[in-house]
């Protein structure tokens, strides 16, 4: 399963335009790459850096493991090129951190999702929980110095840019939109210039009912209503005539049994 689910994450990163990736050894668990920063608001703009994924046999239900192949200036990032980044912990709460399960790794996150992450804690540092505290002091203490350091580390990153390549812009690496349609298609279409009166010409009495069809509705509606009348009548004097039938019988039953007078 995981070699599965490596390879489809390896082949939709290999189209994207802000990292290059390729098999270390053909080894689908070793992955060497290198991550490109094309923000120009970050302090490491314009960096190329190479850095190694290594996945273990049931991923993803533990995280992968990244380092920097070369060191990068900043208070989250370890002197051998490691991160100190929750993502890539191992999933569930962590009490001694404080870290919750949702910060940390879990089977729904992917490869991309890591490097996303890694390229926002480049920009975003955490100098509370550092992993280089020297870093984290000047990034607090002194942040010209530490700009200048980092830009070193940027420069030195580019060294490793193979020949011909050109680093993305942020532009290009924008997610395409979907092409806008124009507000005014309908109204500047042909179907304006046609008479539609000419083409769609109802007859009023096709769409409402012609007057012959609303009197045979009325008629037919009378009749209803003359023929409910009836019954009702024809019920009505049912039951009149039920009670006058029983009334004579009580008034017979009350003669008969009255006593007689002798005279």
């Amino acid at each position: 399963m995981s070699q599965n689910v490596l390879i489809k994450e390896f082949k939709t990163l290999s189209q994207e335009p802000w990292v290059q990736i390729e098999l270390s050894d053909d080894n689908i668990y070793s992955w060497n790459l290198a991550l490109m920063v094309v923000n120009p608001d970050s302090l490491y703009y314009g960096g190329y850096f190479k850095a190694q994924m290594t996945f273990p046999k049931d991923y993803p239900y533990r995280p992968p493991g990244f380092r920097f192949m070369k060191p990068l200036w900043h208070p989250n990032v370890y002197e051998d090129g490691r991160l100190c980044i929750s993502i890539l912990h191992a999933p569930g709460d962590d009490i001694m951190s404080g870290e919750t399960a949702g910060e940390r790794w879990s089977p729904i996150q992917g490869v991309e999702s890591v490097l996303i992450s890694i390229l926002s804690l480049l920009d975003d540092a955490h100098p509370d929980s550092p992993a280089n505290l020297d870093a984290a002091i000047q990034f607090r203490t002194d942040k010209e110095a530490f700009k200048r350091r980092v830009r070193q580390d940027v420069d030195a990153s580019k060294i490793d840019i193979p020949e011909g390549f050109v680093l993305p812009t942020h532009e290009s690496t924008k997610p395409k939109m979907e092409e806008k349609i124009d507000d005014d298609f309908w109204q500047d279409s042909d179907a304006e210039d046609l008479d539609l009166d000419d083409d769609f010409d109802f007859d009023d009495d096709e769409a409402n009912g012609s007057e012959s069809d609303a009197e045979l509705n009325n008629e037919s509606e009378d009749e209803e209503e003359e023929d409910d009348n009836a019954a009702l009548a024809s019920t009505s004097r049912g039951s009149r005539a039920g009670r006058d039938k029983s009334e004579a019988k009580d008034t017979s039953l009350a003669t008969e049994s009255s006593p007689t007078t002798e005279r």
